[in-house]
């Protein structure tokens, strides 16, 4: 049992942990994106990843632009089903409308190929818009997307 002494510094201990988990789900999430980006650069197109990806949450991760095509990605790199706050949807949906580009959700699930899903594919819950995990291979492949 923690004495009230104890219990400020394990709170802090607790709190370092829960941080350094968050870093690092950041750090997984922007190796993903890049390695997204080559791909698509590898297409042929000019790509760019948004200031405050991750964090600001009002406008999606990447943009790819070519003179015949041009999108924008909100990317998740997640083993099971894809959670969007309703919040979140709203503004990419905004986005979309706004800026005249098609936004989807690209997911990369564990040792599979990327798989891109147009907004209007994710499901509405009480909660959250959602991807489930047996949507996975009816998502778009990058062939087709490009």
């Amino acid at each position: 049992m923690l004495s009230e002494n104890e219990f400020p510094q394990t709170n802090l201990c607790l709190q370092q942990l829960i941080l350094g988990m968050g870093k690092w789900s950041y750090r997984k999430g922007a190796f993903w994106e890049r390695e997204l980006m080559d791909l698509l650069r590898e297409k042929g197109f000019q790509v760019m990843r948004a200031a405050g990806s991750g964090v600001a949450g009002d406008c999606p991760d990447v943009l790819a632009l070519k003179t015949t095509k041009k999108f924008a990605l909100e990317c998740k790199a997640w083993k099971e089903s894809i959670y969007i706050e309703k919040k979140k949807f709203r503004l990419l949906e905004e986005w979309e409308k706004n800026a005249g580009l098609p936004v989807f959700l690209a997911w990369k699930s564990p040792r599979k190929e990327w798989r891109f899903f147009p907004l209007s594919a994710l499901r509405e819950t009480k909660k959250n818009f959602v991807v489930l995990e047996s949507d996975l291979e009816t998502g778009i492949s990058l062939q087709e997307l490009v």
